[in-house]
């Protein structure tokens, strides 16, 4: 028994020994150096634009606050440019968790320049300890920033215009086609505060790339086209002029290339217009009487346009009201023989022709009919384009970015085959008239080899008539263009997008020609459909 007793006591003083020395093994200090918050399980991008950023970030553990750090170079940190601390307690969950650390948060930060590498850092601190994370590191570009706003055109200067703001200092004028500087105009206040700058110096014709910096950072680009001819001579015109007489004397002293400058604010009336022979490239151009909304266009009352030459380059027209009759073609081509370049209509305003570019069934070479950022009203029978039959050629017809008001039978009735035919971009309403189909092909051989239908909308009643988007059952899409279920299709667009309601629904005062997009209205294309001069 007492043996039995000494051996339980020896075997405690084992196990109490053995206790002692666990207990002093673990017993490990901390050493200061190493204590430290948790990084959070995720820093990432969620997005990038021109000058923000929105960082996704979830909770770290006993943090109030983060503190994030942004350099302009990669991961090096060598020169921070900004700076920036969030109170934890002021954060809103993106997503929250029933776990604290993946409690995720997303924050944008602002001012940040546009088209430039940044990195950013950000480390967690509890500001009662004085503990802080490691730095959770990331690098991230931003988009190129758009701070201009628009501009206005002329034949010799184009006036920019862009969001005021100090943060500019100088405007570049660069050549598009060759890269080159030519103009570099330092920003005074003035401009500043009116967040415009009229270039002046230019050429007809030209396209230039047009950049606003402040200081080496982009903040905008444009890339813009002088209105007219370029290289041709320009002949101003007043109202009583005889156009075929000053054509004819330019090209008895060897011109071929002409500018016809139209004044602002003047109505002409041309009639049918038979310009001279002789010719190679003609512009109708006009220029508003002064700059800004207040500006005024020309007015020309013109039944036909109408070529002697059977051999032609360009004919434009910009800039322009062109107003005809309701039985007149602004374009007929009606003889055998000719070949034409283009036509084209930009920034115009057009109104009662049977049809804007008819072309009879003869012996005819064309190669584009552009008609792009214009009004069209009350254009009707015909089709704004008529392609009358088989024995003509023709490599394209675009319609881009215009506006198309109340037009009746149809856009376009073409009887050949077209090689590129696109309908993008375009705000179209017909309400008080009606089209028996969008596009008409008189047989599936006439169909075009390509089509492009994209980010239109076609709205109202049709008059209360049903409408076809083809005569002939064609696949050709409109997908990303939008229709609004007011009005009766007997054979809908293709793969096209139906607005649950009305034009009024979406637009600001169609029956007045205001179409601009109503925001909040749960229309999907804001910002992407439609002649984009109605975006807000």
């Amino acid at each position: 028994m007492k043996k039995a007793f000494l051996k339980l006591i020896a075997f405690g003083l084992i196990v109490s020994s053995a206790a002692s020395c666990i207990k002093k093994v673990n017993d490990w200090p901390v050493d200061p150096s190493h204590a430290r918050l948790f990084t959070p399980l995720t820093f990432a991008l969620s997005k990038a634009n021109a000058t923000s950023v929105e960082l996704s970030y979830t909770q770290s553990i006993s943090t109030t606050k983060y503190v994030f750090e942004f350099s302009k170079d990669s991961l090096q940190f060598k020169n921070i440019v900004k700076t920036v601390e969030i109170l934890a307690d002021t954060l809103t969950p993106f997503a929250p968790s029933t776990t604290p650390t993946q409690v995720l948060y997303h924050t944008t930060f602002d001012n940040l320049d546009g088209t430039t590498g940044y990195s950013v850092r950000m480390k967690c601190v509890d500001t009662t300890t004085g503990l802080e994370s490691n730095y959770s590191e990331l690098y991230f570009q931003t988009l190129a920033e758009q701070l201009f706003t628009g501009s206005e055109i002329g034949i010799d200067h184009i006036k920019v215009n862009w969001t005021p703001t100090d943060s500019v200092t100088n405007i570049t004028v660069y050549s598009d086609s060759t890269s080159d500087q030519l103009q570099q105009i330092t920003l005074t206040n003035a401009d500043k505060q009116a967040g415009s700058l009229d270039i002046t110096g230019l050429s007809a014709g030209t396209n230039y790339k047009i950049i606003i910096y402040k200081n080496a950072v982009v903040r905008g680009t444009l890339v813009v086209k002088t209105t007219g001819l370029k290289g041709a001579v320009i002949i101003p015109v007043n109202p009583e002029d005889s156009i075929p007489a000053l054509i004819a004397n330019a090209i008895a002293q060897g011109t071929t290339n002409i500018t016809l400058l139209f004044k602002g604010g003047q109505t002409y009336n041309l009639g049918t217009l038979i310009l001279p022979k002789g010719l190679s490239n003609i512009s109708f151009t006009g220029e508003n009487s002064v700059d800004g909304k207040d500006g005024l266009p020309a007015t020309v009352n013109i039944s036909e346009a109408r070529l002697t030459d059977a051999i032609f380059g360009k004919m434009i027209f910009e800039n322009l009201i062109l107003v005809g009759g309701t039985s007149n073609y602004l374009i007929n081509i009606a003889t055998d023989n000719v070949q034409v370049d283009e036509y084209n209509f930009v920034n115009c305003i057009i109104s009662n022709y049977r049809s804007v570019t008819r072309v009879q069934n003869k012996l005819v070479k064309l190669g584009q009919i552009n008609i792009n950022n214009s009004i069209l009203h009350n254009i009707g029978g015909y089709g704004i384009v008529n392609i009358g039959g088989p024995s003509i050629t023709l490599d394209s017809i675009k319609l881009v970015n215009n506006t198309i008001i109340n037009s009746s039978t149809q856009i376009m009735d073409v009887r050949t085959t077209v090689k590129t035919i696109a309908v993008n971009n375009n705000t179209i309403y017909n309400q008080s008239v009606a089209l028996n189909q969008f596009i008409l092909f008189d047989q599936a051989a006439h169909e075009p080899i390509t089509f492009q239908g994209a980010n239109n909308i076609i709205a109202g009643t049709n008059n209360g008539a049903q409408m076809k988007a083809f005569s002939l059952t064609y696949a050709g899409s409109f997908a990303s263009s939008y229709r609004t279920n007011e009005m009766t299709m007997s054979q809908d667009f293709p793969s096209i997008t139906i607005f649950n309601g009305p034009a009024t629904a979406i637009f600001a005062d169609p029956e007045n020609g205001d179409f601009t997009l109503k925001s909040g209205s749960g229309f999907g294309g804001i910002g992407t459909a439609g002649d984009p001069r109605w975006w807000q």
